[in-house]
């Protein structure tokens, strides 16, 4: 994603600015994608009861 990234900053200078607009859009689509799958495929955090210690007398 980067390297697309990367790709698409170096090529402004020959591209109509439509398609780096386009392009750029696509980018942050993709980024945002990827965020989301990423929160999905996260192991959600286990809820637990902390274990009350008697002191022994």
């Amino acid at each position: 994603l980067q390297g697309l990234q990367k790709l698409l900053t170096e090529s402004v200078r020959f591209l109509a600015p439509y398609e780096v607009r386009q392009g750029q859009e696509a980018v942050a689509r993709l980024q945002g994608d990827l965020a989301a799958r990423r929160q999905q495929l996260q192991p959600k955090k286990k809820f637990a009861f902390r274990a009350l210690k008697k002191e022994a007398a």
